[in-house]
């Protein structure tokens, strides 16, 4: 490997080559460096997730003890009982 001189503006940061490879991948999946998204796309991308991860989260500290509601229906149950099943599963990396 041959040396170099790296000029940077201020706002600009050296990431390591892992590191970055591992968080386009994170985003994206495989090979996302090789197809070109931005680091705008990538940190979009991961806010996008994060919310996700976060209303699940909400969500399902919310039915983990839900309160009995006169008029629920079945259908109601019913769901909630699959999103129960669901964050289960999202839990326990299925």
């Amino acid at each position: 490997m041959e040396d170099r001189t790296l000029t940077l503006s201020k706002h600009e940061v050296v990431l390591e080559r892992s590191f970055r490879d591992d968080t386009w991948e994170l985003a994206f999946g495989d090979n996302a460096w090789e197809k070109s998204y931005s680091h705008y796309d990538v940190s979009e991308k991961l806010k996008e997730y994060s919310n996700k991860a976060l209303a699940w989260d909400k969500l399902y500290e919310s039915i983990k003890e839900p309160e009995v509601i006169e008029d629920d229906t079945e259908e109601n149950y019913s769901l909630r009982e699959k999103m129960i099943r669901i964050l289960k599963e999202v839990e326990d990396g299925e």
